[in-house]
């Protein structure tokens, strides 16, 4: 499996993304963003993700290209690339897709 999505976010849309994330004490949900063709996507978007994605690309006042791709990897878990679409600075980490919950 593999899922790319296309995500247009400004910083102050970020920021209410990490606060959300740092929201959620007993469990890891998916966040549900808008892509650039107007789908709603859950994303498995961690705290560290949201920081990176603020620091890398949340410099300017303006929305930023963002490249979520979900890949699938050999021990089923579920490996999550981050682009910073301008600069093409990358963050790469993995979850285990369960441990997310929908709401």
């Amino acid at each position: 499996m593999e899922q790319t999505y296309a995500l247009a976010l400004s910083p102050l849309q970020i920021e209410v993304l990490l606060d959300t994330v740092r929201g959620f004490v007993d469990n890891k949900k998916l966040l549900h963003i808008p892509t650039v063709n107007g789908e709603v996507v859950g994303l498995p978007l961690t705290e560290e993700a949201l920081t990176w994605m603020l620091d890398t690309c949340g410099q300017e006042n303006e929305k930023k290209d963002i490249v979520v791709q979900l890949r699938s990897t050999a021990d089923g878990k579920t490996e999550v690339v981050v682009t910073c679409a301008p600069n093409g600075e990358t963050f790469t980490y993995e979850v285990q897709l369960t441990e997310f919950d929908e709401q």
